[in-house]
């Protein structure tokens, strides 16, 4: 996991959307995916799974992150969705530059692309549970490309000129490619133990709003 994102795609294997926004904060971010800024709460990668994982039927007692005799945390993450099998939980957090929204299979900010690039630029690259890849930018608004990359003649938003200063030419996934366009583009490094750590988390009940 010494790539800079690439882990991404391999620590996310069934699914995942990966986010960049820059010159905003990650709660920020999360607001602009339509979370209230109230019901934006920190929580860890695990306990995130947990709640991922938790069956319809399962007593807050078996989330062993949350200590349920804490009625004020659960009073508060109750009303925040996150005990309410949410259909999406978002984390953000930063790197030098940029804030960055992990979802584990959903695509949530894909939906939302022109809302995170107000007064700034967003990228995002989902690869959905059947294998399917979709990358795209939008700056000040409006969504300027987003689109399979491995698939352009299907169409979308500026296929044609894809995303600007990306060329898909195989043999790597176009995640994994688009993934390592930013890096190098950008710098960016993410240590995948920070985002292990707890960081600002929104639950959503529907994909798309």
């Amino acid at each position: 996991m010494a790539s800079g994102l690439r882990w991404i795609a391999t620590a996310y294997d069934l699914g995942y959307t990966f986010t960049l926004c820059e010159a905003i904060e990650p709660r920020e971010l999360l607001v602009r995916l339509g979370a209230e800024p109230q019901h934006i709460h920190e929580l860890t990668d695990d306990a995130v799974a947990e709640l991922q994982l938790r069956p319809e039927d399962g007593h807050l007692g078996d989330l062993e992150f949350l200590d349920w005799e804490d009625e004020a945390l659960v009073a508060r993450l109750t009303a925040a969705g996150f005990l309410s099998h949410p259909e999406v939980l978002v984390r953000a957090g930063q790197v030098p530059g940029w804030a960055y929204a992990i979802e584990n299979i959903s695509s949530r900010a894909t939906a939302y692309l022109a809302a995170l690039s107000r007064g700034t630029r967003a990228y995002t690259v989902f690869r959905g549970v059947n294998g399917e890849h979709q990358v795209g930018y939008a700056r000040d608004g409006q969504v300027l490309a987003y689109y399979e990359p491995d698939m352009p003649h299907l169409g979308g938003v500026g296929a044609q000129e894809g995303v600007p200063g990306f060329v898909y030419s195989g043999p790597e996934l176009p995640d994994v490619a688009f993934l390592r366009f930013l890096e190098d583009e950008y710098g960016i490094y993410l240590a995948w133990e920070n985002t292990r750590a707890p960081l600002p988390t929104a639950a959503f009940a529907h994909t798309y709003s």
